[in-house]
């Protein structure tokens, strides 16, 4: 990835259109981060974020034992995951804590 581009002009002025800003890096990524916070994801939403079939997930993540334990609400106060009721029921994500497991857990995810 590119970070630094060096022109040398003198007295050169850029107008930026009025859709565009420039902010800092980290001010950048803290927008980024709390537009998800607070934020519920479904099901068909997890599915494309990961890029895995309906019942990939369910048997690898959602049903898997030792990760239900971690991310089910009823089964851990720090879960992000509310399980359905009912068979056909939904299920609801914290995106926040959704984004960040599976960013922090590929490789257990993915048995890499």
């Amino acid at each position: 990835m590119i970070n630094k581009i060096l022109i040398k002009i003198d007295n050169l002025e850029v107008q930026l259109p009025e859709t565009h800003i420039i902010v800092e890096k980290d001010e950048y990524l803290n927008l980024k981060k709390k537009a998800s916070e607070g934020q519920y994801m479904s099901l068909s939403e997890v599915l494309e974020m990961v890029s895995v079939s309906r019942p990939w997930l369910l048997e690898n993540v959602l049903y898997k034992s030792d990760i239900r334990s971690k991310i089910d609400v009823e089964k851990n106060k720090e879960g992000f995951v509310k399980y359905p009721e009912s068979q056909g029921g939904r299920y609801y994500f914290l995106a926040s804590k959704t984004k960040r497991f599976f960013e922090e857990n590929f490789a257990e995810i993915f048995s890499l």
